[in-house]
């Protein structure tokens, strides 16, 4: 089965990383939804903040790396992590679906975007609520914060497969789940 990992908002977390592998298994991608390093001045420092050790593991990734830019990510950051990662929005055809991905920072213009190209899924961060929502014919994916969650739900990620979508937290439980 063909499936892709969906992480957002590190925050530098090396621990949250090295668990979100541990959940995903064996998959043929990542999407990073961005905020990879830097915590950010409103948030405390994340467990496992290690801004030198997450972008080597990032590096050493077999599978690829899309990465939307988040509004914690500096252009410094591209000088640490080799995948790209300075594009604010990345477009994917996968399994025969559009995936539009962005940090989500300004959610109405991802909608408006959304409502004009018409794709199957949109991925976005950003808020660090794990959220999974059908709007007509588009699924709207909010994997959480892998460090540093809002709201009830804790640290979460997301699977992809051609069948399903899947949110779990870094624990393994299931937080959400959607065929499609």
């Amino acid at each position: 089965m063909n499936t892709i990992g969906v992480i957002s908002d590190t925050h530098g977390s090396m621990s949250a990383w090295e668990r979100a592998w541990n959940i995903w298994g064996d998959i043929e991608a990542v999407i990073h939804c961005g905020d990879i390093l830097y915590h950010g001045p409103k948030n405390v420092i994340p467990e496992g903040y290690d801004t030198l050790a997450l972008p080597s593991a990032m590096n050493r990734s077999k599978v690829p790396l899309l990465i939307a830019r988040g509004n914690c990510d500096a252009d410094v950051d591209q000088d640490l992590i080799k995948w790209p990662l300075m594009s604010p929005f990345v477009t994917i055809w996968w399994e025969g679906r559009y995936i539009l991905v962005s940090h989500g920072t300004d959610f109405s213009k991802i909608r408006s975007l959304a409502l004009e190209f018409k794709p199957h899924l949109v991925i976005t961060g950003h808020t660090h609520v794990a959220s999974l929502i059908v709007e007509g014919e588009i699924t709207y994916l909010n994997p959480g914060s892998a460090s540093l969650p809002k709201g009830r739900d804790p640290e979460s990620v997301a699977i992809l497969t051609d069948r399903e979508i899947k949110i779990i937290t870094l624990l393994g439980d299931v937080l959400h789940r959607q065929e499609w």
